[in-house]
């Protein structure tokens, strides 16, 4: 083979690789810059011991927050918001069974009176996660609406996991994060004593 040839085959071959480097971020240019120069979203805990808040009606309720942080900060995570995917209810036999979602819900950020559905997120902003009422008989996780079959009430005795997931135009979460709520039954307006009955922790794992 000439050396012409050879310098041929080098410059063939240049070709044929950015050929193929062309198509693949024609097809997924998006993700690939999502992935190392967009935003990279996290849920953490931000007061899982609860804050009293009194309601207009006279009753008072415990809420629950976490956080979404940005860890890439000198990115906006643009229309951001946080959706619950997965619903997973302990049943008698000790198994953790997913149930029936028809659609993801969307979860409302704090304080919900100004803050709207979705938000540009440069830092972190706080996430109402759920309430407690005082009277009712069960949690609720506090989301923008709920299907006529939601399932995702914490009732005395019970243990139910949340599967949620962190969307903007350019973050999608690469798995879901999972808390845990697990309720006695008993209210209480001392943080103290409501820290032993209901508790929330995340699971750890990939799901």
């Amino acid at each position: 083979m000439s050396t012409t040839d050879v310098v041929n085959a080098i410059i063939n071959g240049f070709i044929a690789i950015g050929t193929i480097v062309v198509a693949i971020l024609a097809i997924w240019g998006d993700s690939i810059r999502a992935k190392f120069t967009g935003p990279k979203l996290l849920l953490v805990p931000h007061n899982l011991r609860g804050s009293v808040v009194p309601l207009s009606n006279g009753q008072r309720s415990i809420f629950y927050h976490l956080k979404v942080v940005n860890k890439r900060s000198t990115v906006n995570a643009t229309n951001c918001r946080v959706l619950l995917k997965k619903i997973w209810r302990k049943v008698p036999n000790g198994v953790f069974q997913e149930v029936s979602l028809t659609v993801p819900l969307t979860f409302v950020w704090a304080p919900s009176e100004i803050t709207p559905p979705y938000i540009n997120l440069r830092k972190e902003h706080v996430l109402d996660f759920g309430i407690l009422i005082e009277g009712q008989d069960h949690y609720c996780p506090v989301l923008l609406s709920y299907t006529n079959n939601f399932q995702g009430y914490v009732r005395v005795g019970e243990i139910v996991h949340f599967g949620l997931e962190i969307v903007s135009d350019n973050f999608v979460s690469p798995y879901l994060q999972v808390f845990e709520v697990a309720w006695n039954g008993q209210w209480s307006d001392n943080l103290d004593v409501m820290a032993q009955n209901l508790q929330i922790q995340e699971i750890t794992g990939q799901f």
